[in-house]
């Protein structure tokens, strides 16, 4: 599963390759429509008995520049996205009641990079023929799923500044029973949800569970509201800097941190 989301990613991220793509860093691009539609999914399912049902139709609002670039290649986009939202939802064990149908609307008050989805749940007619990118065979049968209408603006980021790497000039690392992660980017975050940059298979662990921030003066870990709170060197620890040697547990899980010449 997860090669096929690199692979769907990837034509995401290719669709754009080109002049837009350089020119307007601020644009919105299609991988970031993707996982905004995953979290939407997420965010709008609803517990049936025996399934978990999420939103199946899609309206994304763009501003007119992002809309007339990425409106010249929809069918290619409509069906790259259609089969991230069919991956991610079969992944998380979620249902579509049918194919899922994304369309995309200009709003003329939305500025460049910023971006509405709107969500609903909605059975196609038993008449319908689905899209080849999501086929109802390779759908779980539901039931007729609740009637979801909502409607969340985003926005993208501008880049991230960097900060400076520590003065001393040192690399870092976490290490522990499940593996050992090189400090790569300014912030890293840990839990047990898939989407961190460190997975925990830990029960005890919350999805988001804390974070390594990078600083000129070197490393600080900071606990992100975790149901089982964070200790360091066996004290209970809201935020602290990390030194070589530290010992961090999350839940019943330790990780030594390691500075690295």
């Amino acid at each position: 599963m997860a090669n096929i989301f690199k692979g769907i990613e990837r034509k995401l991220e290719g669709l754009v390759e080109g002049g837009f793509g350089r020119a307007f860093k601020a644009s919105v691009q299609p991988v970031e429509l993707a996982h905004k539609l995953a979290k939407e999914m997420g965010d709008h399912k609803t517990v049936g008995v025996a399934n978990v049902y999420v939103p199946n139709e899609f309206e994304v609002y763009l501003g007119r520049e992002d809309f007339q670039h990425l409106s010249s290649f929809a069918d290619s986009l409509k069906t790259e996205l259609s089969s991230y939202v069919v991956a991610f939802a079969q992944r998380e064990g979620w249902t579509l009641v049918s194919p899922p149908r994304i369309e995309l609307r200009q709003d003329d008050d939305l500025h460049l990079g910023e971006f509405g989805i709107g969500t609903r749940t909605v059975n196609e007619p038993p008449s319908a023929a689905a899209p080849a990118a999501a086929p109802v065979a390779a759908l779980p049968v539901a039931a007729p799923g609740p009637l979801l209408d909502q409607t969340v603006l985003y926005q993208v980021p501008p880049a991230p500044v960097t900060p400076p790497a520590p003065r001393d000039g040192s690399r870092a690392a976490l290490r522990g029973a499940q593996g050992r992660w090189e400090l790569r980017d300014v912030v890293t975050v840990i839990g047990r949800s898939r989407r961190c940059d460190i997975v925990i298979d830990d029960p005890n662990v919350s999805r988001q569970h804390a974070e390594v921030r990078r600083q000129e003066d070197g490393y600080v870990v900071r606990d992100l509201g975790s149901t089982n709170g964070l200790r360091l060197n066996r004290r209970d620890v809201k935020q602290a800097t990390l030194t070589h040697g530290d010992r961090i547990e999350l839940g019943t899980t330790e990780l030594l941190f390691e500075r690295l010449p």
